[in-house]
């Protein structure tokens, strides 16, 4: 009887409720544009001193918009704390416009009813009693909004899910939207780094034929560092770990075979990446908060 009095209470004051799935409203988003500039973050989402700065430094090279490689909402991704690590730092640039009321941003990007915001899930954006309900019904996204592409300008991204199981899926999907993409650029942004230099290292279960797909970039996060990794044989095509959104600093641990990789590795401070790209150049920068005008990173990629 006592037990059974406990679990009431809680349900009375958290809620046993699981929320209802928005269901996505399939919108497609292909801008067209010669010149386009892109912020790209990730592990961001912690309401701290340093994601301020982050924000505040990203927000200053006014980008077109900005993609999220995953942990958006620390520590457990649930609605409670949206607003707090979210909202409060990119709201100007989020068009959630099928989100419930109270979470609606209702700043830059809801008065142009235009998103520029585009993540996707991290980990500890599932972490909570509702997994990843909080993330899908908070953002409005392409497709079915677990993974999705879009466009804009000389680029196609595309999200791929690596908290979902449905992996098999994606990769066919990934492999057909690549086969048929007629864009200069081809970026891929997921949250598990497929190779990486930080604690987590390499992961293996995301270890896809992007080059052969016809990808330029992956971009990833979980490890907090910045990390630029070639692989041998795959010239031309980058893996980009860029974790250092604000939440914390890891360092460089698993280094590459030099034979296998080359690569560029960094944990001393948050930072971002800039990309400038035109229809045949992309230009990729990787600034930290306390270099505002030297890039700790720079490389190009040309499509002649």
């Amino acid at each position: 009887m006592r037990y059974t009095l406990l679990i009431l209470l809680c349900c009375v004051q958290l809620s046993c409720e699981k929320p209802d799935l928005i269901e996505p409203k399939g919108i497609s988003i292909d801008i067209e544009d010669d010149t386009v500039i892109f912020a790209q973050i990730g592990d961001f989402g912690s309401a701290v001193t340093a994601e301020f700065k982050f924000s505040e430094r990203v927000k200053s090279w006014d980008p077109d918009f900005i993609v999220s490689v995953g942990d958006n909402n620390y520590y457990d991704g649930g609605f409670n704390s949206i607003e707090i690590n979210i909202s409060n730092y990119y709201g100007d640039y989020i068009y959630n416009y099928d989100a419930p009321g109270t979470y609606r941003c209702n700043g830059k990007a809801f008065k142009d009813q235009i998103n520029r915001f585009f993540p996707t899930p991290g980990n500890h954006d599932s972490y909570n009693k509702d997994g990843l309900l909080p993330y899908y019904n908070f953002f409005t996204l392409p497709g079915n909004e677990k993974y999705y592409g879009f466009s804009w300008g000389p680029v196609a991204f595309y999200s791929v899910n690596t908290v979902e199981n449905n992996l098999e899926e994606q990769k066919a999907w990934l492999e057909g939207e690549l086969a048929t993409s007629t864009h200069s650029f081809n970026i891929i942004f997921l949250h598990h780094p497929p190779y990486s230099s930080g604690p987590h290292g390499d992961q293996a279960f995301i270890q896809w034929d992007f080059y052969s797909m016809g990808a330029d970039i992956v971009f990833s996060g979980h490890d907090h560092i910045y990390g630029r990794l070639e692989k041998k044989g795959e010239d031309g095509m980058y893996y980009i770990v860029n974790g250092i959104g604000g939440r914390a600093l890891s360092d460089c641990v698993n280094p590459h075979d030099a034979g296998t990789f080359s690569e560029v590795c960094y944990g001393s401070d948050y930072g971002a990446v800039k990309a400038t790209v035109t229809s045949k150049r992309m230009v990729i920068e990787f600034f930290a908060i306390n270099s505002p005008n030297s890039p700790i990173d720079r490389f190009e990629i040309a499509h002649e």
